[in-house]
């Protein structure tokens, strides 16, 4: 459909049937440019966490040889079929045979040479159809016994994917466990800018791991929200390597 928000500008768009019937069609140029920014959005919040940009290599994986599977499953089939030819044309070969050793036994003259040549033709069928057989069952031997091969390279882009997808998961499992120790709630784009992307400072001692998180720069309110974070991490009892975390703020107003 073409669709006019202002005069001599014409832009295609298309409406699904939902959005045809609670919109005009002069409104699905705005509906689409705030879908195109928040999808634009998510994917720089992936990038910042997802850490998109981190270049692994390619990674090949052993498997096995599916090109030298697919060859003997062919030859497996040709060789079926081979053997079925061999076992009908042997069957085939006994009626001019016995039908020569009739015309010999009686004497025939014509009807022998006859029946000597339509043999002839049914041996040589007989003899291509082993001949065949033989040259399948060598090639058979020549593939050898199931192989192993480099898979394909797996791929930069599905190890970051993956990578991101595991880490969208860990963190809303994270953000699940402490909002049950938080008297608010928060959500993850907000805990991912008031804590994992502030700077802070580490000392582990021998029986502590103890974080500061740098609060300068901070509003009031994410002050306050801050500190109710770090509450319930505390109150979470999380531990690295066997240790006790404690996390406290540094830089606090008066």
């Amino acid at each position: 459909m073409l669709v006019a928000p202002t005069p001599g500008k014409p832009l295609v768009y298309w409406g699904s049937p939902p959005v045809k019937e609670a919109l005009e069609p002069r409104q699905w140029p705005g509906v689409y440019r705030e879908r195109n920014e928040m999808q634009a959005l998510s994917f720089k919040r992936m990038h910042d966490h997802g850490a998109l940009k981190t270049n692994y290599g390619r990674k090949t994986i052993l498997g096995p040889d599916r090109h030298q599977q697919r060859k003997r499953e062919q030859l497996a089939q040709s060789l079926e079929a081979a053997h079925q030819r061999v076992d009908k044309q042997t069957a085939a070969l006994k009626a001019p045979q016995d039908k020569v050793a009739e015309s010999v036994s009686t004497g025939h003259g014509t009807r022998l040479d006859q029946r000597q040549r339509a043999l002839v033709v049914v041996e040589k069928a007989c003899k291509d159809a082993q001949h065949n057989q033989a040259n399948l069952i060598e090639h058979a031997c020549a593939i050898g016994p199931p192989q192993e091969r480099a898979d394909r390279a797996f791929r930069t882009q599905t190890i970051m994917t993956i990578r991101t997808l595991l880490l969208e998961n860990a963190l809303m499992a994270f953000v699940v466990a402490l909002c049950e120790h938080l008297p608010s709630k928060v959500s993850l784009d907000c805990l991912l800018r008031i804590l994992f992307e502030r700077s802070g400072t580490r000392m582990e001692t021998v029986s502590q791991v103890v974080y500061w998180v740098n609060t300068a720069g901070l509003s009031l309110p994410y002050r306050r929200l801050l500190a109710e974070v770090v509450e319930g991490l505390c109150a979470m009892e999380l531990r690295d390597q066997g240790k006790p975390m404690r996390v406290s703020l540094t830089d606090m107003p008066p």
